[in-house]
């Protein structure tokens, strides 16, 4: 059959545009189903100062709010670091449970908390830091010295304050706070009650930008380890493990919550990323320095990589007292391990504490990247381990 040139050219003329129509919804679908939400990371040299602290965490809200972040994320010991193991047994928070309940504001949400002197500095710190551009990140910072904030108002829980300060600055936010647990009650060999020492739990709160807590979990694998001349840390004296994994939705995707030591454990993130279904791993931590610069990088790196999911973990660093120092390196890797952000720390062993002879970097600070969920996608799609790790078996 012959066409002749009008035939040719009406053909063309309709190739084209069922190939613009194609072209055009394929490029609508792309864009609708992105999904990017940038987050922004903390980096804090915690001390025994409550007020302190809170006040270096309202900095870092700010700076997070500032920067457009829908959430930001908070290391281990965030609102004080003991001196010892009784010293951070003696200021837990209450019990989450008793948190939760107060939590619910008698069923509205959006109830704000009461304003005190305290309540009203930390306002003025988010509004100050959210308003401020890039270069006041890091100018007329208090450097977490035990007298830099004082203050009479009693700091009766870490959590509230963090309700506090999410709702203040309407940005979600991950830490990880010490929390009293009720003591357990067992039973002697004369069938006679005893009860046992009083123990905490180390617990990752997620909060929304309404101040509800959202999701929270206890630290499951404790972190008992002595380097002679170097590191002699005992959790388990004073803290009960966990026994139950937490995943929770929120504005940049499935939340999988972890603590510091658990990383060490694989096992724990396949479950969390096979069952789970987490896309985002959170590990805030206070690592130390020995094994901070042997194994930071490359077991968080690990993480990301073998559940395919973003990996975030905020950190302290510098000195917090005589007998604790941490490594710093707040830091995020996508699904396919590679590193977004590093807020920088230690780099070797010797290495000098900077100006104020506490921290080799600035503190408080923050760092920020986007997370993009169809990375995510994209990534399990062109590398399916999650089913082939399912479909596999073997034996010895």
């Amino acid at each position: 059959m012959h066409l002749s040139i009008i035939g040719i050219h009406h053909l063309l003329t309709l190739l084209f545009v069922v190939v613009e129509i194609a072209t055009t919804t394929m490029s609508i679908t792309t864009s609708s189903s992105t999904r990017v939400a940038r987050i922004a990371i903390a980096q804090l040299r915690s001390t025994r100062n409550k007020h302190s602290n809170l006040v270096n965490i309202a900095k870092t809200a700010g700076w997070a709010k500032r920067e457009g972040a829908k959430m930001l994320f908070l290391p281990e010991c965030l609102g004080f670091m003991g001196d010892n193991a009784e010293h951070t047994l003696q200021n837990a928070d209450p019990p989450i449970e008793v948190q939760i309940m107060k939590n619910s504001n008698g069923g509205n949400k959006h109830v704000p908390l009461p304003m005190n002197s305290f309540r009203e500095a930390l306002s003025d710190t988010i509004k100050s830091c959210s308003q401020n551009g890039d270069e006041q990140q890091h100018n007329n910072v208090n450097n977490n010295n035990d007298d830099d904030y004082n203050c009479e108002e009693p700091i009766e829980s870490i959590i509230a304050e963090l309700r506090f300060i999410a709702q203040q600055s309407k940005v979600w936010i991950s830490g990880v706070i010490h929390t009293a647990a009720a003591a357990t009650s067992t039973t002697t060999a004369e069938d006679e009650p005893s009860t046992s020492e009083p123990k905490i739990y180390n617990t990752h709160v997620i909060i929304d930008e309404n101040g509800q807590i959202k999701s929270f979990y206890h630290k499951i694998h404790l972190f008992d380890v002595s380097i002679p001349g170097k590191v002699n840390l005992k959790e388990s004296k004073t803290t009960a493990p966990g026994q139950k994994l937490a995943v929770c939705d929120s504005p940049i995707g499935k939340l999988a919550l972890t603590i510091c030591y658990d990383m060490r454990f694989p096992e724990m993130y396949v479950e969390l990323a096979q069952r789970g279904g987490a896309e985002v791993i959170l590990i805030p931590s206070a690592f130390t320095v020995p094994t901070g610069l042997a194994h930071w990088h490359t077991l968080l790196r690990a993480r990301a990589i073998e559940s395919q999911t973003y990996v975030i973990a905020a950190a302290q660093v510098g000195q917090h007292n005589e007998k604790r120092k941490s490594y710093g390196h707040s830091l995020a890797y996508d699904p396919w391990g590679e590193l977004l952000v590093d807020a920088g720390g230690y780099e070797n062993e010797y290495m000098d504490d900077g100006e104020d002879e506490l921290s080799p970097v600035k503190t408080p600070s923050v760092v920020t990247c986007d997370i993009d969920l169809d990375l995510v996608a994209s990534v399990r799609e062109r590398m399916p381990i999650q089913q082939h790790r399912s479909s596999s078996s073997f034996t010895f």
